[in-house]
């Protein structure tokens, strides 16, 4: 018995979900954790004439996705409740409405009106049912309904107010309409539980819809969108069940004069009254006949202020989502006036300098790691899927901001992405300032996709990296000469042009400049600059490569003839590595055979008169570096084979009146049980805390301090395991790392 009550309860529970239709471009924002606004439809079905209506919707729709969200247009389509509506949909609802068919929706109605197939203009009342049931917390009208005039005999009370007081969703508007009875409404309000909040600082009062003051004050104001996000964030929380009401005054330029509006509102109550108008037809009645008694002026208003409301909530909704992923601390209050005091403003808060810049890509990253150890090729494998923001330049830019240990240092990354979906969510979770980023409405997005072994080995990935090929090289210029960083690292994804312009700018504003390969079949883009020389004139600092990468610079650098006579040879003979190696008694066994073993030895001897300094990245071994030195005296040698598992220096000849000599290291991973969840990000991770120790210290790599060069070397390597061990592409307990 009790097992069959149980199994009809369910089924009960699913076939009401049934009812709600959220479509595909709204259910993956939410999954995809971006922020999200919703949108009533009355102001399609009873509020603007056709065709404005649907002009109406459009544009409130465009004006949320240029603030950074996805609009929810909500309405009810042959009975069916609907969160997300395609704009076929839209004009849809509008032809019904001007056949005068469309039902205006409230909590009472939603059931008749799915039960009799009808097509239905969404209130706020229902607007906030459908977004909470979808898992939408921010939702953007034009005004609130309330209490009616003459409400306390007649006892015309807005289900708005009821709403508010029961669903957890955030309304923005520009007040109460003026029609209402404004006091009796925020006092309602009050006692039905919900926060009232107007944009503005202390003191500011509630709006009137048409007009920015209604006399009313307001129980509390907000100054920011990251303080609304807080109160909402706190709020659901702590589990209150209550909505939410921001209160954004209009735009003061459209904003109508009080005793102008006053006087119309009051003649069309008692015109209604004079009719016998009451009910959910009072409002449409009203604001007819004030549009007709203000020439239209009171629609430009109502207009102007949905438009503003829904820049608002978008803002809001974007904060929120940030808030939830922890991509940006919480809001914390001023002083009580509202306003940061001297010593706060010259003490306390020191100004944040950008000491590092990543040029390359940002993209979406699903990763898919397989259940099985068998594989069925040509077929489907179950596994799991996941999707995050990735890309090289990002990940390298995120974990050097992750592993920052100063707050006023920081790295910005400086990419592209385009109009679409991706490029949404991208920009809403970043992770760091988005302020290097180009919006390129011509382009899609770059993805990756990976497949991974059950142990989280990497089968096989592609990628769809062509926008950032088509980064402009003008926004390159500009955001570098306003940063100003020490450091400047370019992930390989990026086109040939950008590669042969940073190597000029670097000789124009004296950054050290690090190329990440990226891939052995990107990395080889590098030999086609045609400004790469050879040292003195070199034109990158360092390197990062994998072994395989390396391998793929070398074929590069060979097939474009850079391994000539003139001007390579004479660089690579001054070293003397044939010589070093003739009396090397280490040569046999050890790591140096396993170097020339695999030809590691030997294609980073080659690289060096074009990469004076690479580290070499070689997964569970750890790193090799490969760098040209310069009058290294005995005693600093002696440390830096303490300080390392394995070192060689070749003794070279006099140049200049400075001995040259190539120093060879090999670094193993720091001892210690990993558990590997996936790979993915590892190597971007340690490119990037090397990225952050470097902008701090730009000459750490150099031999001056060999003890803390090593501890900056483990660290990098510790913050690649942390990242090995995490299932985030990169780990945020890099945040932790000492």
């Amino acid at each position: 018995m009790l097992r069959t009550s149980v199994r009809s309860h369910v089924q009960r529970i699913g076939h009401r979900r049934l009812h709600l239709s959220v479509s595909d471009e709204i259910r993956e924002a939410l999954n995809a954790k971006m922020p999200v606004v919703a949108l009533e439809s009355t102001i399609i079905s009873h509020g603007l004439p056709y065709p404005e209506n649907i002009e109406m919707a459009l544009k409130v729709e465009q004006e949320i996705r240029n603030n950074g969200a996805i609009p929810a247009t909500t309405a009810f389509i042959n009975g069916i409740p609907k969160v997300g509506l395609k704009t076929r949909e839209i004009e849809q609802l509008a032809e019904y409405a001007r056949k005068g068919l469309v039902n205006k929706v409230s909590r009472r109605d939603i059931s008749y009106t799915i039960a009799q197939k009808l097509y239905g203009g969404t209130t706020i009342s229902s607007t906030m049912i459908l977004s909470h049931k979808a898992g939408i917390e921010v939702f953007a009208t034009g005004g609130l309904g309330g209490v009616h005039k003459g409400g306390e005999l007649t006892l015309d009370v807005s289900a708005d107010l009821e709403e508010l007081g029961r669903t957890p969703v955030s309304v923005v508007c520009a007040g109460p309409k003026a029609i209402l009875d404004i006091p009796r409404t925020m006092e309602y309000l009050e006692t039905k539980g919900c926060m009232v909040a107007t944009m503005g600082p202390p003191g500011t009062n509630v709006p009137g819809f048409y007009t920015r003051d209604s006399g009313v004050k307001s129980p509390y104001n907000f100054n920011s969108y990251l303080e609304a996000a807080q109160i909402i964030r706190d709020g659901n929380e702590f589990g209150l069940n209550s909505g939410y009401l921001f209160c954004c005054p209009p735009p003061r330029e459209v904003a109508l004069d009080d005793n102008f509006i006053n006087d119309i509102i009051e003649q069309a109550c008692q015109n209604a009254a004079a009719a016998g108008i009451s009910g959910k037809e009072l409002t449409p009645f009203l604001l007819r006949e004030i549009a007709s008694k203000t020439s239209g002026a009171s629609v430009k208003c109502n207009i102007s202020f949905v438009l503003n409301n829904c820049k608002i909530a978008a803002n809001i909704a974007a904060s929120l989502s940030k808030l939830k992923q922890n991509i940006i601390p919480r809001y914390e209050p001023k002083n009580q006036r509202g306003t940061m005091t001297s010593q706060e403003t010259s003490g306390n808060e020191k100004e944040t300098k950008v000491l590092s810049a990543v040029i390359g890509s940002v993209a979406l990253d699903t990763q898919c790691t397989f259940n099985s150890s068998h594989i069925y090729q040509g077929d489907s494998n179950p596994g799991k899927a996941s999707t995050s923001i990735g890309g090289v330049g990002h990940n390298v830019a995120l974990s050097a901001n992750y592993s920052n240990r100063s707050s006023q240092h920081q790295t910005t990354l400086i990419s592209a992405v385009g109009k679409d979906i991706a490029g949404k969510h991208i920009l809403s979770g970043l992770g760091m300032s988005a302020d290097g980023i180009y919006i390129n409405e011509s382009e899609r997005t770059a993805q990756y996709i990976s497949i991974h072994s059950r142990d989280g080995e990497l089968y096989i990935a592609g990628s769809d990296m062509d926008i950032v090929t088509q980064l402009p090289i003008k926004h390159i210029t500009n955001k570098l000469k306003s940063l100003k960083p020490n450091v400047v690292l370019v992930d390989a994804n990026v086109s040939v042009e950008v590669l042969e312009h940073l190597i000029t700018l670097r000789e124009k504003m004296g950054f050290k400049l690090i190329f990440e390969p990226t891939s052995e079949c990107k990395a080889q883009k590098i030999a086609q600059a045609k400004n790469l020389k050879v040292y003195p004139n070199h034109g990158f600092d360092l390197i990062t490569p994998t072994v395989t990468e390396l391998k793929g610079i070398y074929e590069a650098l060979d097939k474009n003839n850079k391994f000539d006579l003139d001007n390579w040879f004479p660089v690579l003979d001054s070293f003397k590595i044939d010589r070093n190696l003739s009396v090397n008694k280490k040569a046999s066994t050890g790591e140096l055979k396993y170097l020339l073993d695999n030809g590691i030895f030997q294609t980073a001897s080659f690289l060096l008169p074009y990469f004076p300094r690479m580290v070499i990245k070689h997964g569970s071994k750890g790193i090799y570096i490969f760098s040209m030195e310069k009058d290294t005296d005995p005693a600093t040698l002696e440390l830096i084979s303490k300080y390392s598992d394995y070192s060689m220096y070749c003794t070279g000849e006099h140049v200049g009146g400075q001995q040259q000599g190539v120093l060879v290291e090999h670094h193993a991973v720091p001892a210690g049980n990993t558990t590997v969840t996936s790979v993915t990000g590892a190597g971007d991770t340690l490119v990037g805390i090397l990225l952050n120790e470097i902008s701090i210290d730009p000459e750490f790599l150099e031999l001056k301090d060999p003890a803390r060069r090593k501890h900056r070397l483990d660290r990098a390597q510790y913050g690649a395991r942390i990242t090995l061990e995490d299932k985030e592409t990169i780990s945020k307990n890099l945040k932790e790392l000492p």
